[in-house]
């Protein structure tokens, strides 16, 4: 071979190389693998307690520290490890629960890779206590980075307790991708209630950081949900049971009100597992078609069993994938099935309404009652006229925008009646445009479908009224979070909100940014929040309904590069404090809505990207009417 750079003749037969590849250290090994097995707290978390479940427990504790990365501990009552197999679990690929590849294909246990807990032992410190009933004494094992330091016999109850310390010690990298101790909280909890709610004949409980999240006690399903999930109303928890040759089903859904702008209440379980199936979620989806807001996902904790042949559970390590036989089939059998419950739920009317019927019927059996009686009487006396009068010109009566204080929102018109075609520089959220430096407004007025016509420098600009609101409040709340100056309007009566432990930890982690919105919130104690105040933008009445919108909102956009924190709390509460698309607004609204939304920078386009307004200039006129452009 000639190498033209250097004028060089290199005969590759004489060349002679070293070998190059070699085989992993175990503990080298163990540390890749544990890159797919751990990849958050969380993951070890759901590990241990599924060992726990193999092992028979009927009694599991939970306790960590430090959002998981100071310890996780699982304590359970399971049948316990002799000697021998204390040592043996922590080897990479053994396991008890599988002896050849066709038992893939007949599992009905958790755990069968054998990798997970020599994965765990590679990248964390650990110790273990484990006990047979038949034994006097436990085993101690205590390993660090995948090498047993010690082994011992000790005093212990029957069961098991291993104690994950300081994950990723020896990878200092990796635990710099960890998220915040409240956000690795919240999906270490996220774990805890997705096993909790397969076994809810177990006893289960967990502690963080020496508080006590849940103490569960052995419940009906039903009753789990309504604990797990935060005080759920049961009656709206709907059973759902079907048997076929192919699979059978069995769980509850929620009914259409209980449907929330987030998928975080949906638990679907193969054979006690649980999966994710964008697929089958779609099933369920459909199901609730008609009868939910657009945008909006129902709840549903949804059992499969079938045979284990017709599935493929070694998909990835994680084992949340699931590989199915029949899958069309199912999906059809998921989406008929949750369709006939719904069905039932919505068209069965309410007798409670009525009560006993007889009672009824005995009513109108009654002889015609005089003028006197019906007068005396305080059910049937004629009601007095005090509604609403149009034509009264001091009445106080129905006001559709009395709720509304414009004023307050838009700011005063006083000082502007007017705006710019073109802003030089943005200014700030809450200032309005001067009559020096910008042409007047000349003309506003309403079409249907919320939008507003204005007619500007002989131009018309149709408008989006519920589009416009949203950007002119998206610039304001923002500019409180970077601020921090949300003003708070105060409640005559301070409110609670009660959240699971889950979105008691994001709201935890949100309550700075919650106060510079203008929240008056502080947490109460256990899982309840108090609210005294509230933004001024803010609608009475919609206190915990807002806060509980902004976690879930900022839950779902958390991990959406493209949306920054503030950003994403900022168009979550405009969304909530705009006005609806059908509302209407006062003359002197509509106008001080389009003068503050010229004034920003980007105005034709909102914070979701989506236009906010159309201009209709003489020439496009032109050129659709006499050219035909349409």
């Amino acid at each position: 071979m000639k190498d033209v750079g250097s004028n060089r003749v290199v005969c590759c037969k004489f060349v002679c190389l070293s070998d190059i590849i070699k085989l992993l250290p175990d503990a080298v090994a163990n540390q890749i693998a544990a890159g797919e097995v751990v990849q958050r707290p969380a993951s070890a978390v759901k590990e241990l307690l599924e060992n726990s479940l193999d092992a028979g427990a009927t009694q599991i504790r939970l306790i960590i520290k430090e959002g998981g990365s100071g310890l996780m501990q699982v304590i359970d009552n399971g049948h316990g490890m002799s000697e021998t197999d204390a040592r043996m679990c922590w080897e990479r690929h053994a396991t008890s629960k599988i002896k050849t590849a066709n038992d893939l294909f007949s599992l009905y246990t958790f755990g069968f890779r054998g990798e997970a807990l020599a994965s765990i032992a590679a990248v964390a410190q650990v110790e273990m206590k484990t006990r047979r009933e038949q034994d006097d004494t436990a085993v101690y094992i205590r390993i660090e980075g995948g090498e047993v330091l010690e082994q011992t016999i000790t005093a212990a109850p029957v069961g098991t307790s291993i104690a994950i310390k300081n994950l990723f010690y020896n990878i200092p990298a990796r635990r710099n991708f960890l998220k915040s101790a409240s956000v690795e909280t919240r999906h270490i909890i996220e774990e805890f209630q997705r096993q909790a709610l397969a076994h809810p004949q177990i006893a289960l409980s967990m502690f963080n950081n020496g508080a006590e999240v849940y103490d569960l006690k052995p419940a009906t399903l039903q009753q789990r949900i309504a604990e797990v999930l935060g005080n759920k109303k049961q009656d709206e928890l709907l059973a759902l049971e079907e048997e076929t040759e192919l699979v059978s089903l069995a769980g509850y859904v929620g009914s259409p009100s209980m449907a929330k702008r987030t998928r975080g209440e949906q638990y679907l379980f193969v054979n006690g597992r649980f999966i994710r199936s964008a697929y089958f979620n779609h099933a369920i989806q459909s199901a609730y078609e008609g009868l939910t807001e657009e945008g909006t996902h129902p709840l549903f904790v949804l059992f499969m069993h079938l045979n284990p042949a017709r599935i493929d559970v070694n998909v990835h390590p994680t084992k949340t994938e699931v590989k199915f036989e029949d899958e069309k089939h199912i999906y059809n059998i998921i989406k008929a099935a949750v369709r006939k419950v719904l069905g039932a739920f919505v068209i069965q009317p309410d007798m409670d309404l009525f009560g006993d019927m007889s009672g009824i019927e005995a009513f109108f059996n009654q002889p015609a009652l005089g003028k006197a009686e019906m007068e005396s009487h305080p059910y049937l006396k004629p009601p007095t006229q005090t509604g609403y009068n149009p034509f009264k010109a001091d009445d106080t009566g129905y006001n559709r925008n009395a709720n509304r204080d414009w004023q307050r929102i838009l700011g005063s018109l006083e000082q502007s009646d007017t705006i710019t075609t073109e802003s030089k520089q943005n200014p700030e959220p809450g200032l309005l445009p001067t009559t020096e430096s910008a042409p007047a407004i000349e003309e506003v007025f309403r079409l249907n479908g919320g939008f507003l016509a204005a007619r500007i420098m002989g131009e018309l600009y149709i408008v989006d009224q519920r589009a416009a609101h949203v950007k002119l409040l998206y610039h304001d709340f923002l500019n409180a979070l970077e601020k921090n100056a949300g003003h708070s309007q105060q409640l005559l009566f301070p409110c609670t909100l009660e959240l699971n432990p889950a979105k008691l930890a994001t709201a935890l982690d949100m309550m700075d940014d919650l106060k510079s919105l203008g929240f008056d919130v502080s947490h109460f104690g256990g899982n309840t929040l108090i609210i005294n105040g509230v933004p001024a933008e803010l609608g009475k009445g919609n206190e915990a309904k807002a806060i509980e919108t902004l976690i879930e909102d900022f839950t779902q956009t958390q991990g959406d590069m493209r949306m920054k924190r503030h950003e994403s709390l900022a168009l979550s509460m405009a969304r909530q404090a705009a006005v609806n698309t059908m509302e209407l607004m006062p003359q002197e609204a509509m106008k001080q809505l389009i003068a503050r939304l010229f004034v920003l920078a980007e105005k034709q386009y909102g914070p979701d990207k989506r236009p906010v307004f159309m201009k209709f200039a003489a020439e496009s006129l032109f050129e659709l009417f006499r050219k035909g452009k349409f």
